[in-house]
This record gives C-alpha cells, structure tokens and sequence, in this order.
C-alpha cells in the first residue's frame, strides 16, 4: 500500500517536472540570445506568467505568455510573438502538454485549432482578433481561439510599453 501510494506520487511528480522542464525549453529555445524578462505570476486572471525577450539594445524581440486552458483535459497553452519592423507577427501557438490527451482523435481535434495561429501579422490596438475565423471549431476551441487571441494581444501590448518587471 505504502508502495503503490510512493509510486503514485513520484509518478505524479515526475509527469509535472516534466511538463514544466517542456515549458521551459520551449520558452529557452524562442528566447535564445535574447535578455528574458518575467512577469509576476500569475500575470493576470487569465494570463498565468508572461515572457519578454529584449535584444542588446533593449528592444523587446519577443513575447511569450501561458496558461491552462480547458480542452479534453486541461493542456499548457503558449503564445509566441515577434515584434519585427513592420509591426507584430504571431508566430505561433504551442500545446507542450498535448500529451496529457489521451485519444489520439481528441489531441488531432486540439492541434487543428494551432494550424491557424503560425505567422500573422497582427495590430494590437485593432479591434479584431489576428485569427477571426475557425471552421468546425467546437466550444473548447472556440474558447481556446479567444484565449490564444487575447493573449496574443496582451504581448504586443506589453512588448510596447516595455514594463519594469
């Protein structure tokens, strides 16, 4: 019994270690060569921590933000944004945890949503969002497109205003 609940745990602790070191190669791979800064954490409501990239000018080059978003079990969700001279680029959206999806018809169904959040130019002060429309989309990826949308926008934002954090 003592058995079972230590391997359990140590299961549950590694499945997690995991998953944070897959955040953070993700988050050290699109901020290579660059000065991160992080924000508190959680950052906001529905943005968990936030990451700026800045070049050896102090330009901001690169934001990423994170959080927990709902699907068929509750995944990692990643944005990626350059900011380049004409303006922001979404470069893309990542799911590291996608795993943690069990049927591989569930993860296809997921990922389907990301084929549309890889390189587009997008103005944050604009009212609409950098990926409008999603076809056959269900609630989880209609709620999941608005989540990677607004934080998309909350970079470029961020990446503007240059915050002291």
């Amino acid at each position: 019994m003592i058995f079972k609940a230590f391997t359990v745990g140590m299961l549950l602790l590694s499945t997690s270690a995991t998953h944070a070191s897959g955040v953070q190669s993700l988050i050290d791979q699109a901020m290579k060569d660059l000065e991160v800064k992080a924000s508190d954490k959680p950052y906001s409501r529905v943005i968990e921590r936030m990451f700026i990239g800045y070049d050896a000018d102090g330009n901001p080059k690169v934001g990423i933000a994170q959080r927990e978003i709902e699907s068929f079990k509750p995944i990692t969700g990643i944005v990626v944004v350059h900011k380049t001279a004409d303006g922001f680029v979404l470069h893309e959206a990542i799911f590291p945890d996608i795993g943690k999806i069990d049927s591989s018809k569930d993860r296809k169904q997921v990922l389907s949503i990301l084929k549309q959040f890889k390189k587009i130019p997008f103005d944050p002060h604009a009212e609409k969002s950098a990926v409008d429309g999603l076809t056959g989309a269900t609630r989880h990826g209609i709620k999941t497109s608005g989540y990677l949308n607004y934080m998309a926008r909350r970079i470029a934002l961020e990446m503007e205003a240059k915050p002291d954090w």
